[in-house]
């Protein structure tokens, strides 16, 4: 498989068993426990008598510029995984079969968190919540970094060895480096 991932791959990504079963995952365990919490942040907005962050429709547009670009970022990792790993987005899956260092992942290592990332924050914007906003993103963020690290790495590391380890020291977790000119 060349590396060069195209429009047409992203395309065929989506008619992949390894990318649908992720996202049923996504869809009906990921998006409702996010509902979930936005119901009790709302609770919390409430008792603690915290005003809305921003305003109709601004946190309209917000929402759908951080939701359509963490869709595209997630999207276009996961077609790297499905092609050049030639497996599954999701480790819990069987992950890939091969470790995959090029693309945006020659950028980051997680650049799916990047995309949930944006899509969440695009969810509290529209929800006009301050404490999902401020309280509960960070906190997603915090475990999601605890998560890839300790764990999903873990994995990596016995999966593909040595090769994960030299890919770790080189390439940062979730900010890339500025490359010198």
């Amino acid at each position: 498989m060349s590396e060069d991932i195209t429009l047409r791959h992203m395309w065929k990504t989506i008619f992949k068993r390894e990318f649908y079963i992720d996202m049923a995952v996504f869809v009906f365990v990921c998006i409702p426990a996010v509902l979930v919490i936005l119901f009790f942040s709302s609770k919390m907005d409430r008792a603690l008598d915290l005003k809305p962050i921003i305003s109709y429709p601004l946190n309209v547009v917000f929402f759908i510029i951080l939701s359509l670009t963490g869709a595209l970022i997630i999207w276009r990792a996961y077609t790297y995984l499905v092609f050049v790993g030639e497996g599954s987005p999701c480790p819990q899956l069987g992950g890939t079969k091969k470790l995959v260092t090029t693309g945006p992942y020659s950028l980051i290592r997680h650049p799916s968190v990047i995309g949930k990332l944006c899509g969440v924050i695009g969810l509290g914007l529209l929800s006009r919540s301050p404490f999902f906003t401020f309280a509960v993103i960070p906190s997603l963020f915090v475990w999601s970094a605890f998560y890839n690290r300790f764990i999903q790495e873990k994995g990596c590391e016995d999966k593909f060895g040595g090769a994960y380890l030299e890919y770790r020291k080189r390439v940062p977790m979730f900010i890339p480096k500025l490359r010198k000119r």
